[in-house]
């Protein structure tokens, strides 16, 4: 008898989706309707359409009906998770306006909560490619195994437009809406969400361009602002950022579903610095934390071979952090957040900023130099000048941004070519540019960025190239560039000034657990960092990609073996004696690093790993000169 309901009830529903005329979209005209069948939920595809973004680029839009079978309330939203391919890549989310008097999208459908046994309809929006390769939707369960795939033709669909805007009304060019006013609205689960937050935020399993800021953190500041509908946004800013131009912005969607009484946001699209967000790159859920009044979103960052994972800790504007260990405080806490709550003012729109109404950044901006002013020269050198100078600058020069005008201008030879000068308001500092061009081919050249950090001093900032491939360049001229940088360490470490350096290494959260390590380094240019536990090729030991030597202590050398079998291209190496100790050697990539490792027992309870990373090891070279007048207690 089951059975046989079901049957009719599919059977019912298949004839009334062919029956059923869109009054959304036109109708998919080559695919018959489709039922899908999601555990406790129903997909009854109705049809599509092509519609256009809020940018006018081309949308497919699809018209579902979402039918709840379960015992509890619930959205398509909270239940469906949708992926959406055309020529083997996923699209992209659309936004799409449904009506611009009111910027209503033509998601909202998804919000709604929907009674057992109940129906609503919904739609979903994605960029497409093309309008004649065929686009393949998958719905899959959120919390769930079960799926269903449609296959929809777009050449065979009809356009449709939004409901027209009547009036004066223009959305904002980016598309974004101007934040509400931030008032209490009644609603305790929105008033507990809504508002200014502040924390800190941190990067880990850093790979590509970010391998050297594993660990590194920073001070954020956001806004949440969710309307009565409960959608809206999160907009996040770090102290290179600010309240106009933030880190992140998310379009998000808040339920009252969770593991406590503050329900769980997830984000529904925006982007995180470069990077776009889509459906569920965000879930937050307060009550997943052990302290009150914070919360924390989580998410990866993929940019081709770029990629670091990071955590954002936040908590309400003007609240004390005294329940919490003052290690967990966000840097800025004590000097730059407890005077400004203390005196009872709200969040400025820079992490570091006066919030005063009188504050101008702009008043004291300095002026712009001349263009006249500025050095420069032809910049012409030969087609192999700049071919190696890109794979020295990328892969070679880990204190690349701290260099100067007058470094780069040493290694090429020749003063580069100026291009022009401007004061960047955003980031409140002069820029020059120059290019370094080759005489074979003027289209051939490599384009840097300089930024006045102090008066008359610029290093550079950014960089790039201009009619040749640097892969190609790194794959014929980084053994070549390696072995040259190591030859002019050498003859720059045989003269250096030295002197003493010790350091105690504790094992950890074994602080009677040491190795004391004594060696000599260089008056000028390393330094120690101590949250790293590492002694840094900069004279400042938060740079930004320098190389650095590693130390850390265990019980025996097979805990240094804990995570082996995830290293990858593991080579063992030629043992090193160091300090009379004989280490054991080996090289391997791991979290984004490509380490040179020694590691000894010293005695009975104590193990050591000296690890470097960013740095060749080579004879005559700073790194081996360290290590070889390295002792150990």
């Amino acid at each position: 008898m089951k059975q046989t309901k079901t049957k009719l009830l599919c059977l019912l529903l298949v004839v009334l989706m062919l029956l059923s005329s869109l009054t959304a979209c036109g109708k998919d005209k080559e695919k018959d309707s489709n039922l899908i069948k999601l555990g406790d939920y129903e997909l009854l595809y109705k049809g599509a359409c092509i519609m256009e973004d809020s940018d006018g680029n081309d949308a497919i839009v699809l018209t579902l009906d979402f039918t709840n079978n379960g015992k509890e309330n619930a959205s398509y939203l909270w239940s469906v998770d949708e992926t959406v391919m055309q020529n083997g890549v996923e699209l992209k989310v659309a936004t799409v306006f449904a009506d611009y008097d009111t910027f209503e999208t033509v998601i909202e459908g998804q919000f709604t909560d929907v009674a057992p046994g109940a129906t609503v309809e919904v739609r979903t929006a994605y960029l497409l490619q093309d309008t004649t390769s065929p686009v393949e939707a998958t719905f899959e369960q959120f919390f769930g195994k079960k799926s269903g795939k449609l296959t929809i033709d777009p050449s065979t669909l009809d356009r449709e437009a939004p409901t027209p805007d009547t009036t004066d009304t223009e959305p904002p060019i980016d598309g974004t809406l101007t934040p509400t006013n931030l008032t209490e609205t009644g609603d305790p689960l929105l008033d507990w969400w809504n508002g200014e937050w502040y924390g800190w935020w941190k990067m880990s399993g850093c790979y590509g361009y970010y391998e050297s800021m594993e660990g590194k953190w920073w001070d954020v500041c956001g806004v949440i602002d969710i309307g009565t509908d409960y959608t809206g946004t999160i907009t996040l800013w770090d102290e290179d950022y600010t309240r106009s131009e933030p880190m992140a912005s998310a379009q998000v969607s808040l339920s009252k579903a969770g593991t406590g009484e503050h329900g769980t946001v997830m984000s529904e699209g925006g982007w995180f610095t470069n990077v776009a967000l889509e459906h569920a790159d965000w879930i937050v859920d307060p009550a997943l934390l052990d302290y009150d009044d914070m919360i924390w979103i989580s998410g990866d960052y993929e940019n081709g071979d770029d990629e670091f994972h990071y955590d954002i800790y936040l908590r309400p504007w003007g609240l004390r952090w005294d329940d919490m260990e003052e290690s967990t405080y966000p840097y800025s806490y004590t000097n730059w957040y407890l005077p400004l709550i203390d005196a009872g003012m709200s969040m400025p729109d820079a992490i570091g900023e006066d919030p005063s109404n009188d504050f101008n950044p702009h008043d004291s901006a300095p002026l712009t130099q001349t263009d006249a002013t500025a050095s420069g020269g032809d910049g012409i050198v030969t087609e192999e000048q700049v071919q190696k100078g890109y794979v020295w600058m990328n892969e070679v020069n880990n204190n690349i941004f701290y260099a100067t005008y007058d470094d780069i201008v040493a290694y090429f030879g020749v003063e580069g070519e100026f291009v022009k000068e401007e004061y960047s308001d955003h980031m409140k500092a002069n820029y020059r540019y120059y290019k370094w061009i080759s005489e074979d081919d003027d289209s051939h050249f490599i384009y840097v960025n300089f930024k006045e950090n102090e008066s008359g001093v610029y290093t550079v900032s950014a960089y790039n190239t201009s009619g040749f491939s640097g892969t190609e360049a790194i794959e014929k001229y980084l053994d070549i560039v390696k072995a040259e940088a190591a030859e002019a360490n050498k003859a720059a470490s045989a003269n250096a000034e030295m002197k003493d350096f010790s350091v105690e290494i504790a094992q950890f959260a074994k602080d009677d657990v040491k190795v004391k390590i004594m060696t000599k380094i260089p008056v000028s240019g390393w330094s120690y960092d101590d949250s790293g536990r590492c002694l840094v090729e900069n004279d400042d030991p938060t740079a930004f990609g320098a190389g650095a030597i590693r130390f850390e202590v265990r019980e025996n050398v097979e805990k240094f073996d804990y995570y082996k079998d995830k290293f990858e291209n593991y080579q063992d190496i030629e043992d090193r004696v160091i300090g009379g100790i004989t280490f054991r050697g080996r090289t391997y990539r791991y979290i984004g690093y490509n380490w040179i490792q020694y590691v000894a027992q010293i005695d009975d309870g104590r193990a050591l790993s000296i690890g470097l990373t960013k740095l060749e090891c080579v004879p005559g070279t700073m790194p081996d000169i360290i290590l070889n007048n390295m002792t150990f207690k």
